[in-house]
């Protein structure tokens, strides 16, 4: 996995809370796997922040709290979004054809032990490998090499590691965290294939990837390193307004 697993757990019991977090944790350091981990007291709680970050690999649900209730919220969440494994950790089973409408990856029964979460890890593991080869893209190239160009290469490159993308001709330059490559394809079929709320095209010859903007200026995007990307007049308000939303929808630090 590329990024870290992010992971809530909503249980209005304190002590279910804890014991759940520990065993996530100990099996998630034990797999040497990233990762985030944040309590919820309330579906409110988790609520309120989900309407600003959505960027959850897991949930952990109690289904029986005060309030809005964990299948309640389960439900709330897959409309507005079906990647993220939901799991129940309860002490019944009545909710169980109420889970298959929400496509609950699993229920655990309470008390959670080291064997349950371990089941459920891997299948939360493996669900987002599967997503993350959706997001895979295979190219062919050449990669520039202290001023040389290799010979023709097949490249397997994740979406998230293009910070920009340069129309050179009727080739682009195809700028990745770990190298540049010339794809003999236009920026508009780049266009279409990027075609996100991460990617935004800044100007005529020129795709950024949101991600890695430092700030906007006048006719500017800046980057992370330093490096500046021209940006015209006529994309520059929904360059604004994309890289405000992005922070919105997407702020990382969950």
């Amino acid at each position: 996995m590329t990024e870290a697993l992010n992971i809530a757990i909503v249980e209005d019991d304190k002590v279910h809370a804890d014991i759940t977090c520990r065993l996530l944790k100990e099996w998630l350091i034990e797999k040497d796997i990233k990762h985030y981990i944040k309590k919820y007291i309330s579906a409110e709680a988790f609520l309120f922040e989900w309407e600003q970050n959505q960027l959850w690999d897991a949930l952990f649900l109690d289904i029986q709290m005060p309030g809005i209730n964990g299948m309640e919220l389960a439900k709330s969440v897959r409309e507005h979004n079906n990647d993220v494994s939901i799991v129940f950790v309860t002490g019944i089973t009545d909710y169980l054809q109420e889970g298959y409408e929400v496509e609950a990856l699993h229920y655990l029964i309470k008390p959670v032990n080291e064997d349950k979460i371990s089941y459920c890890m891997e299948r939360i593991c493996k669900k987002r490998e599967n997503q993350e080869k959706k997001h895979m893209l295979i190219i062919e190239g050449v990669q520039a090499v202290c001023g040389k160009e290799s010979e023709n290469i097949t490249l397997r490159l994740y979406r998230e590691d293009i910070i920009f993308i340069e129309a050179s001709g009727h080739n682009i330059n195809l700028n990745t965290k770990e190298a540049a490559y010339c794809i003999r394809e236009g920026i508009s079929i780049w266009q279409k294939r990027l075609n996100d709320k991460m990617f935004v095209l800044c100007h005529r010859s020129y795709i950024v990837h949101l991600k890695y903007v430092s700030k906007l200026e006048k006719n500017a995007v800046i980057l992370d390193d330093g490096k500046v990307i021209p940006m015209s007049k006529r994309c520059a308000k929904s360059v604004k307004e994309a890289f405000i939303s992005f922070y919105v929808d997407f702020n990382e630090e969950v």
